[in-house]
């Protein structure tokens, strides 16, 4: 059996007590940092989303994107929020352009391939004439996703801070 030492408090406190808290110096440091940790984040004035043009229905965007070739691709867009009948049609044109294959059965690739294809048919209002049928584009599926991401964040925006048409008088 191990011999023990038998410790005095004092020694058992200096023993334990981290260097940098048994001086004051020491001790500030930690104090300063952890009231900055606690401190409330700088927050920069958040403009009123009122303002931003994606809380208007429908919306304009602008696309400028470059692919890996060097390809550059510009136009606008106008896309609208879905309603629940836009919804139900483009799962009606995503399960047909999947050949009515179940989606566990797909790969991934072209499980979205097929949904943003068929949200951005019913969605988008207005596009460039190069954007008529972006299933034809070479190597289209970057381009399909960088203008769906714009999509769905002018969604995902509206949902929060959209503006809808007035009721009328009552």
């Amino acid at each position: 059996m191990p011999v023990t030492e038998k410790l005095s408090p004092e020694e058992m406190r200096r023993r334990f007590t981290p260097a940098t808290l048994a001086d004051a110096e020491g001790l500030e440091t930690i104090k300063e940092a952890a009231d900055k940790a606690m401190a409330p984040a700088d927050t920069a004035p958040v403009p009123d989303p009122v303002d931003d043009p994606r809380s208007r229905n429908p919306y304009t965007f602008q696309l400028d994107w470059t692919d890996t070739r060097g390809h550059r691709w510009q136009g606008s867009f106008t896309v609208h929020y879905p309603t629940p009948m836009d919804i139900m049609r483009a799962g009606v044109m995503q399960a047909r352009m999947n050949g009515s294959t179940p989606r566990d059965a797909l790969d991934p690739l072209s499980d979205e391939i097929s949904f943003i294809t068929s949200r951005l048919t019913y969605c988008l209002d207005k596009r460039p004439g190069w954007f008529k049928d972006p299933t034809t584009i070479i190597d289209g599926v970057p381009l399909l996703q960088a203008v769906y991401e714009r999509v769905l964040d002018f969604e995902q925006f509206f949902r929060e801070h959209g503006q809808t048409a007035s009721p009328g008088p009552a």
